[in-house]
């Protein structure tokens, strides 16, 4: 249980994967980057010539790895497949045996590639010339990246065959799903499952307060935060961390609710929605409903906070749920319940959004017409809906989240929360993330710790060093 790897002695630890807060693969997949693009420049590295290459790694744009296909009916050749995933609970729970028993001839395999290298293990293997799996799985944030190291290939081809074979299966999946993929005009690959950040809060507290969710604007939030305070004057209305390498994901959150513009990751911080996020939050600090302890604290204290009662909001991913289920008296919806953000503020609106992981085709899936079945059998309706039941996330198909099994599954998926998860957005991504996560850290830092600056000259001091990257 993951919850009981928090707990320790003297506290919480580490001990949960983060959801949404990449900070430290953000750095290093800069520096991976850095060097590939050097490699390229000086015109070094194996794997550039697809005679010279094992496995057919002839190029990783256009049509790179298998020919590009415009049907698959009626082929049942013999094929091997071998899938990265990026977590077990991503996989489909019978490892594609029911896809196999439909197809004799195909032959799956499956290996778990947890420790969040698969670009790594992708960009040496490319350089050895060595036979690259035929899929794999990881953040969706990282695909540009994966894509300028040509180590995955478009599927637009087979976007297009599956509409056409596959009509009602196709048109139940979200279009973001294959739209935050794409670059130059192709597509990557296919986001399906997507986390989601929402409120998370205290159900006696907010009946002791008197505050009935949702909210409708961020001033209503606020408000709210105000009576939860006066409520229980030695508690913390809203639990958040600032500890430096652990990400600002509710800074991010929130700041995309308020309609903040992004260009690529990085915010305009001195628009008039990037004023009114760091005002809001400022407000939040000086009126005591942050606490000051924060900027020492982990995702692990921030919920340990919540769980113990000492707080009664937190902003985290819709999968945390299980894990506070698996806290004793500490139960859904007795003793917490959840709600959405608002997307408003008095003069902006913005958008919730969402955080996903893709599946991708390297260069060396040559058989596409089974790769095409595989990302298919990942799709299933009821194929989400058992990955969803073995431990994974939300998907993005009408079909699914409308089926009676989602509610049995994930009981606080409410209607608002389907809702609101259908329509979401993406984080806000770019090549430069890294270095914009370590920038907003030291403004995220000096908010939580309280500054005498004010909201326009925090923004005039952080704004100039994100335009430089």
């Amino acid at each position: 249980m993951r919850v009981a790897a928090w707990l320790g002695a003297s506290g919480w630890s580490r001990g949960v994967e983060p959801v949404g807060k990449a900070t430290g693969r953000l750095r290093l997949f800069a520096l991976l980057l850095l060097l590939t693009l050097v490699a390229a420049a000086c015109g070094g590295g194996g794997g550039e010539s697809g005679d010279e290459s094992a496995g057919g790694t002839e190029g990783a744009t256009g049509g790179a790895g298998g020919s590009e296909v415009t049907s698959c009916e009626g082929d049942d050749a013999e094929a091997e497949v071998l899938v990265w995933g990026s977590r077990d609970y991503y996989l489909p729970p019978d490892q594609f045996e029911g896809l196999m028993e439909e197809f004799p001839n195909l032959t799956i395999s499956t290996d778990v590639q947890s420790n969040d290298d698969i670009l790594e293990q992708l960009q040496r293997m490319k350089d050895a010339g060595q036979k690259m799996p035929d899929i794999v799985h990881d953040d969706t944030f990282l695909v540009e990246a994966y894509k300028e190291a040509g180590v995955v290939s478009p599927i637009d081809d087979l976007m297009a065959v599956w509409e056409q074979e596959e009509p009602e299966q196709y048109e139940a999946i979200l279009p973001i799903t294959w739209e935050e993929n794409q670059y130059d005009d192709q597509t990557y690959g296919m986001a399906i499952m997507s986390n989601y950040d929402i409120v998370y809060y205290n159900t006696p507290w907010f009946e002791e307060a008197g505050i009935e969710p949702p909210f409708e604007t961020f001033d209503d939030l606020y408000q709210a935060m105000v009576k939860m305070k006066e409520s229980r004057p030695d508690s913390i209305p809203l639990t958040v961390q600032a500890l430096a390498g652990e990400g600002v994901t509710t800074f991010k959150t929130v700041g995309s609710a308020m309609g903040v513009p992004f260009e690529g990751a990085v915010p305009d911080l001195q628009s008039e929605a990037g004023l009114e996020l760091i005002e809001f939050f400022q407000n939040a600090q000086s009126d005591e409903l942050l606490p000051p302890e924060a900027i020492s604290w982990g995702e692990s204290e921030a919920r340990a906070a919540f769980i113990r009662g000492d707080a009664d909001l937190i902003m985290d991913g819709i999968t945390v749920a299980a894990d506070f289920n698996e806290v004793g008296d500490f139960t859904y919806p007795e003793d917490w319940q959840t709600t959405v953000l608002p997307t408003q503020t008095d003069s902006t609106e913005g958008e919730r959004i969402t955080s996903a992981r893709t599946w991708m085709l390297t260069p060396d899936a040559q058989n596409r017409c089974a790769a095409l079945d595989v990302l298919q059998y990942i799709a299933d309706k009821d194929v989400l809906l058992d990955t969803l039941e073995g431990g994974a996330v939300p998907m993005r198909h009408t079909e699914a989240v409308d089926d009676p099994r989602m509610q049995e599954i994930l009981p606080l998926f409410t209607d608002e929360l389907k809702d609101t998860y259908l329509e979401a957005g993406t984080v806000p991504a770019g090549l430069n993330s890294g270095e914009v996560e370590e920038v907003l850290e030291q403004l995220w830092g000096e908010i939580v710790t309280g500054t005498d600056a004010s909201a326009q000259e925090l923004a005039d001091k952080y704004q100039p060093q994100l335009d430089e990257l």
